[in-house]
């Protein structure tokens, strides 16, 4: 078993021998999984809104009024929870794009 990597050369030592180049490709790959984790995370709440209301959050805002199997303080709710993980997806795809350049 390897010791905890206390010292610049001790972690480099370990990183190269789990096969990465470099400190930073490592935690580039590192990164991406991360992030890969929160689309997917997101990504399934926007899917949990979509089955719910049986349609995706732009036709939801444009029929807003005529949805009646819900309250208003709930689909005000969900909107809210919709949008922002729309925004969290689509802002994570950025961060994600912008690691693989």
């Amino acid at each position: 078993m390897v010791e905890i990597a206390n010292t610049s050369e001790t972690l480099t030592q370990l990183i190269h021998g789990l096969g990465y180049s470099s400190i930073l490709d490592f935690a580039r790959e590192q990164a991406k999984g991360i992030i890969q984790q929160k689309i997917a995370y997101y990504k399934s709440r926007v899917d949990y809104f979509e089955q719910k209301y049986g349609m995706n959050f732009e036709i939801f805002c444009q029929n807003f009024e005529q949805i009646k199997q819900h309250t208003v303080f709930e689909k005000e709710d969900d909107s809210i929870t919709w949008e922002s993980s729309i925004d969290a997806v689509n802002a994570y795809q950025q961060d994600l794009l912008a690691l693989n350049q």
